[in-house]
């Protein structure tokens, strides 16, 4: 029975290293009470064991090899050495969720919304706080606890909470008194695009703060996105060929992920041509990583994001429709595209 129990070491404390013998598998690691001794024991010791995090007393039950959870340590070593020197409580809280967006995206190939059969390891690793961080991709449960771990790790006062309504995992930051909720999952895509976020409890568009912590050098996308687009004649047959070629000098697409990409290029319709129909699709590559990528429809017209090219490419339409029909390129389940017949 002895044995059978050291098979899963709860650690908490450096002396519970200890508890270690030949039988122990599975490691739970507290990272409430971060210590930096234990980390680095399991970074140079600890090859042959699975890792799993516990929060306030809540031990994970999804664990992950010792290459994904020293993977996800190297990417948050490379996170606190670009941060700024000289950063109070709040800007540290906030360059933190600022940097983490740039390294996770969200995976439409994951989703049980998007696609019927899902990948069960990629779906585990992503409950998983350093399987997450260690393949870039986040639910709002992974998200948040990524950013409680690193908040922790510097003293930062943070919880994990519930919204009561939407049942999404979010953070509370109690930072000199004042009581902040944010929600780093659904702002990922403003931060890939260098927007505005939107989530940040009342700190969304403090220039000062986010010039300080390097976010931005001047203003947000939204001002110069704005400025543009207004200036836009929306009558044309062409218009929607113009917000592409004219958001793409502006944002650098090539950093913002498929998903976000759709979810960014919808904001921006409803905002400036709300009326018109305007359909967003998400297809794949029927390949072994499924490459996910969008497809924007206005007039009869395709045009998809070409990451080698950097630029909006327009798609014939007889081409979208051998390539369907022969599998190459697959739809993301309830995805229609307009004037398409399969």
């Amino acid at each position: 029975m002895k044995a059978n129990k050291s098979l899963v070491v709860h650690v908490s404390d450096i002396s519970d290293i200890d508890k270690i013998n030949d039988n122990t598998k599975y490691i739970n690691i507290d990272i409430t009470n971060y210590n930096h001794e234990i980390i680095s024991y399991f970074i140079n010791n600890g090859n042959n064991y699975l890792y799993s995090e516990t929060i306030d007393g809540n031990l994970g039950y999804i664990y992950i090899n010792y290459e994904q959870f020293v993977k996800a340590e190297s990417i948050i070593d490379v996170i606190y050495a670009n941060m700024p020197k000289d950063l109070n409580e709040l800007e540290i809280a906030r360059y933190l969720y600022i940097a983490i967006a740039k390294f996770v995206s969200f995976d439409n190939n994951i989703s049980e919304d998007k696609i019927e059969l899902c990948h069960l390891s990629l779906i585990n690793n992503i409950n998983n706080l350093w399987g997450s961080l260690a393949i870039g991709k986040v639910n709002d449960k992974s998200a948040s606890k990524i950013y409680y771990y690193l908040c922790r790790r510097l003293d930062i006062d943070i919880t994990l909470v519930v919204d009561n309504n939407t049942k999404d995992v979010l953070n509370r930051l109690n930072i000199n008194n004042q009581i902040l909720l944010v929600d780093l999952f659904k702002d990922i895509p403003y931060i890939q695009a260098q927007m505005q976020t939107r989530f940040f409890s009342t700190y969304n568009d403090s220039l000062e703060l986010d010039r300080k912590i390097k976010y931005i050098k001047n203003k947000y996308n939204d001002y110069y996105l704005d400025k543009s687009l207004r200036s836009i004649d929306y009558t044309r047959e062409d218009c929607v060929q113009k917000i592409l070629t004219t958001t793409e000098k502006i944002l650098n697409l090539n950093i913002i992920k498929p998903t976000e990409l759709s979810i960014i290029y919808k904001y921006l319709f409803d905002k400036y041509c709300p009326n018109y129909d305007i359909k967003i699709n998400n297809l794949y590559l029927n390949n072994k990583n499924k490459n996910h990528f969008i497809m924007i429809t206005y007039n009869n017209c395709h045009y998809g994001y070409n990451y080698r090219e950097k630029n909006f490419v327009k798609i014939n339409e007889l081409d979208i429709l051998k390539n369907l029909k022969s599998g190459k390129i697959c739809l993301y389940q309830d995805e229609l595209i307009p004037n398409i017949n399969l």
